[in-house]
């Protein structure tokens, strides 16, 4: 126990460290801006002009950002230079709503990529401090620099606008069956994402992400955040005009709404349906399927998708292949603050064997959801209500029919600190099930976010109540997670 929370204070205190570095007072300049989007030390910022310079045909503005400390060579100036007629966006800083999961978090990504983009070629560089010191040579200087820079750093920079990503999310959790807090992983991931739009309007897009467990001998407590293997996300995708089409591993159709709710730090995404067996919902097509494809189409009032996964093997005690699957969701956009939605899930088994029936599974894999938005300012409500057959099953891997019902509430206090709450309920309704489960949980997370307050940033204190019961009619104790998130991009 005091060995896992030592572990625990010392990732946050680096993580912590690194945090404070995007904490200096924001001023109303571009320098400031720089700073705010950059992974820059808090060393002084260098007392030397910016310079104007002009590089393979680009006006450039080159900041003096940090100086460089050198143990038997002169000191160096580290300079950041952008296109001279753009300034880094604040939309990022701005940007407070939950976007961490599926349709969301991507268009977030896209959002991101478009950014840095639109910003041009940007450079680091340095020169010697002596020579940052000689007025109009240094413009000289930094250009004889910028010339030297390798062909690998000149593809990073400006043919590939993609994004890297890692996001690190460490805890000190306990679930309601274990009395004492163990450091476990909270669904660390990294990945790479790629993004271009063509002069035709047509766009690609491309991810791949993977799970990053430093503590893998210890389960998930999110069920949301766990996965078959390390890969989460594997998919290609082409856009046009409003229309795209997924081939790949990616968030399903069905998700589009038990989405809606996935939005606590630990707890929660339990009644849902989207991630049953104990796995990441790939085989019933519900939370992140494989080998899928999907239409979706966007407009302005609407967004409809429709998913459709071929044959692919089962997984747990399940001893039947899927023959395929399908999916689809709709999703009203009523105005800017509501939007409601419903989505259906089928997943066609070969055979319903002996087994399976000994287990409750009668016939195939049915899931169907709604759920509704409210979203304004500092305030936000969502819920969702599903029904599954031969879908849900208990602790002991024994499946029912069930109805469901998750809410998430959230209100920010300041630019800085969120409280949330709500919980997850689930019932059986099959007649057959002889089992005692129940999932009755209220949840309540206090949330304060640093650096760019994004919520990508973030420690968090959460705990949940459960009222249920495990298929035995045994109870379960409160469960508390402490933890952070910190994410690393470029």
């Amino acid at each position: 126990m005091f060995r896992a929370f030592f572990i625990f204070l010392f990732l946050s205190m680096i993580v912590y460290g690194e945090a404070n570095k995007s904490r200096e007072s924001k001023k109303d300049s571009i320098l400031s801006d720089i700073i705010a989007n950059s992974s820059i030390s808090d060393s002084p910022i260098p007392d030397l002009p910016p310079l104007d310079i002009v590089h393979d045909g680009e006006s450039l503005t080159c900041y003096p950002i940090k100086i460089i400390k050198q143990k038997y060579h002169e000191d160096r100036v580290q300079y950041y230079c952008l296109s001279s007629n753009i300034k880094i966006s604040d939309s990022d800083m701005a940007e407070t709503i939950d976007k961490d999961h599926g349709q969301a978090a991507t268009e977030k990504l896209i959002e991101a990529v478009k950014d840095k983009v639109d910003k041009g070629n940007t450079y680091n560089v340095d020169i010697l401090l002596s020579d940052a010191k000689r007025g109009s040579w240094a413009a000289f200087f930094l250009k004889r620099e910028l010339k030297n820079k390798g062909i690998v750093s000149k593809i990073i920079d400006t043919l590939l606008p993609a994004k890297y990503y890692i996001s690190l999310r460490p805890q000190l959790a306990s679930s309601g069956d274990q009395e004492s807090l163990k450091l476990r992983d909270g669904g660390s991931r990294g990945g790479f994402f790629y993004y271009r739009e063509f002069e035709n309007e047509l766009e690609i897009m491309l991810q791949y992400e993977a799970g990053i467990d430093f503590n893998n001998n210890v389960p998930f407590i999110n069920i949301s955040d766990g996965d078959n293997s390390s890969r989460r996300l594997s998919y290609t995708s082409l856009i046009y005009h409003g229309y795209s089409i997924v081939v790949g591993k990616y968030w399903s159709a069905y998700y589009d709404i038990a989405g809606f709710t996935d939005n606590y730090m630990a707890f929660g995404a339990q009644s849902s349906g989207a991630f049953n067996n104990s796995t990441d919902g790939s085989e019933s097509g519900t939370g992140r399927p494989d080998r899928v494809v999907q239409i979706k189409t966007k407009q302005e009032r609407y967004n409809i998708n429709l998913q459709y996964q071929p044959t692919h093997p089962s997984s747990g005690n399940i001893d039947s292949d899927y023959s395929y699957g399908l999916a689809a969701s709709f999703i009203y956009k009523y105005s800017d603050f509501i939007r409601m939605g419903i989505s259906a899930s089928y997943a066609k088994f070969d055979d319903i064997t002996p087994s399976m029936n000994s287990i409750g599974i009668d016939g195939d894999d049915q899931s169907y959801i709604a759920g509704f938005v409210y979203m304004k300012d500092r305030y936000s409500i969502k819920t969702t209500l599903s029904y599954t057959k031969n879908h849900t099953n208990d602790n002991e891997g024994h499946y029912f029919d069930s109805l469901g019902a998750e809410l998430f509430l959230r209100y920010d206090i300041s630019d800085s600190i969120r409280i949330a709450g709500g919980g997850n309920w689930m019932i059986p309704t099959d007649d057959e099930y002889l089992g005692k489960y129940r999932i009755r949980s209220n949840i309540l997370s206090l949330q304060y976010t640093f650096g760019n307050k994004t919520y990508s940033d973030l420690v968090y204190i959460e705990v949940s109540t459960p009222r249920g019961r495990l298929a035995n009619g045994d109870s379960l104790d409160i469960s508390l997670a402490v933890g952070m998130r910190y994410l690393f991009s470029r």
